[in-house]
């Protein structure tokens, strides 16, 4: 169904060109800020001399007059001075991406905060180059997990060593808030999170499915389902049949098989999420009721096949596995929770085929069915999104959470 006229779709076109245009300007004016910034900071550090005990004046005096001329605090000006500085000097091709539009302000953010632990110049300049190829066609929420994972493969240091010395400081703690409330915030290993979580969701979608009338939403859901369980051992105040305390987390985890024979120490990595250690991702395979078996391309990564010892559905995992979330662009829904819809209608002779299927969010699934736009899936697993201006939008798979590649090349992003 279109839903625009002809002269409408011109018209969006060019706001849609506008707006892009729009957006490298304002990237290219950000990128200058930052550079302007880097500059001052770097007159700061210059005057400063420590052996006149004036330690960080000279920076403050700078921010203080910034902060005067744009009428903004001084602490937050500070704040930006350093943080200039860092991209300029640590991240200077980053730096130029934004100059020149390739990428926002938010993909910046991204990439400084997954590789400003690498302290090595020469493994930072590595992270940056593949880390960019991925955020010139990739929204900064798709990116994060990406350049985490490929900050931890030039790290000097395993995960496994880092991660023993972070457990140390697992923790639970109150921080009040108004109104009579408090954050409960715990601090633990990925997995135990990301699987407390998951639990909880499968727990709140259950009661919203037993009683149609339950008004409360999904988050309000997990938070009264954790009190039960903290304080009661059990889901008793929802569990009136007993079943959500059957209720088990699911986790998808990703592992390479070399470090899960104990050969390798390359890191493992939660579905959507970041690099977990190679002894949790063992533990975590251990006691796995099954294990999915996918077989990538050895040098681009792309997955071309699934198959799992024991019997079940076979195209859906080889589905999940290729798309891991949904596939309209910039989208970061997992594919656990999104449709498998035929990209050739179904009802219109589409086959139930994995080149004819692909996980796109209810969201997405609506638009592609009542709007203009269209899509097309073609043999190297690319979906086309063709909007009612008549742009197209490829999407690739999602990177898999593993790949290896040959000496020399570069990362398969």
């Amino acid at each position: 169904m279109d839903l625009l006229t002809p002269d409408e779709a011109a018209v969006l076109d060019g706001v849609v060109t506008a707006l892009v245009e729009a957006r490298r300007g304002i990237a290219a004016f950000q990128a200058l800020e930052a550079s302007l910034l880097a500059s001052a900071m770097a007159l700061g550090v210059s005057r400063a001399d420590g052996s006149r005990g004036d330690g960080d004046m000279p920076v403050r005096e700078i921010a203080a007059e910034i902060a005067a001329a744009l009428r903004v605090s001084d602490r937050t000006v500070e704040r930006r001075l350093v943080e200039a500085q860092r991209l300029a000097t640590r991240f200077p091709a980053t730096l130029i991406a934004l100059t020149d539009g390739r990428v926002s302000r938010a993909h910046v953010d991204v990439i400084v905060a997954a590789g400003e632990r690498i302290e090595d110049a020469g493994a930072r300049a590595v992270f940056e180059q593949a880390v960019l190829v991925v955020a010139e066609r990739e929204s900064a929420s798709r990116l994060r997990p990406v350049a985490l994972l490929l900050a931890e493969r030039v790290m000097p240091t395993t995960l496994t060593e880092r991660h023993e010395s972070a457990r140390e400081e697992r923790r639970v703690e109150v921080q009040d808030l108004d109104d009579g409330m408090a954050q409960l915030l715990a601090v633990l290993p990925a997995a135990l999170a990301h699987g407390i979580r998951a639990r909880l969701s499968a727990m709140a979608t259950a009661v919203k499915d037993a009683d149609p009338a339950e008004s409360r939403s999904h988050d309000q859901l997990r938070a009264d389902l954790l009190s039960d369980l903290l304080l009661a051992g059990e889901p008793s105040g929802h569990d009136a049949d007993g079943q959500l305390g059957a209720i088990r987390a699911e986790v998808h985890v990703t592992v390479p098989v070399l470090s899960l024979a104990g050969v390798d120490s390359a890191p493992a990595v939660i579905e959507g999420s970041a690099p977990i250690d190679p002894d949790t991702a063992r533990v975590l395979c251990a006691g796995a009721p099954g294990w999915e078996r996918v077989l990538t391309h050895p040098v681009t990564g792309t997955v071309l096949a699934v198959d799992r010892y024991r019997p079940s559905a076979d195209l859906r995992r080889t589905l999940r596995a290729r798309d891991q979330r949904c596939r309209f662009p910039g989208c970061r829904v997992t594919a656990a929770h999104c449709d498998i819809d035929h990209v050739h209608d179904h009802a219109h002779g589409g086959a139930t085929a994995h080149d004819n299927l692909a996980h796109v969010c209810r969201r997405h699934h609506t638009l592609k069915h009542h709007s203009a736009w269209t899509v097309t899936l073609t043999a190297d697993r690319t979906m086309t999104w063709r909007s009612p201006t008549g742009r197209e939008y490829p999407e690739s798979p999602a990177p898999p959470g593993i790949a290896f590649t040959t000496d020399g090349d570069p990362p398969p992003f």
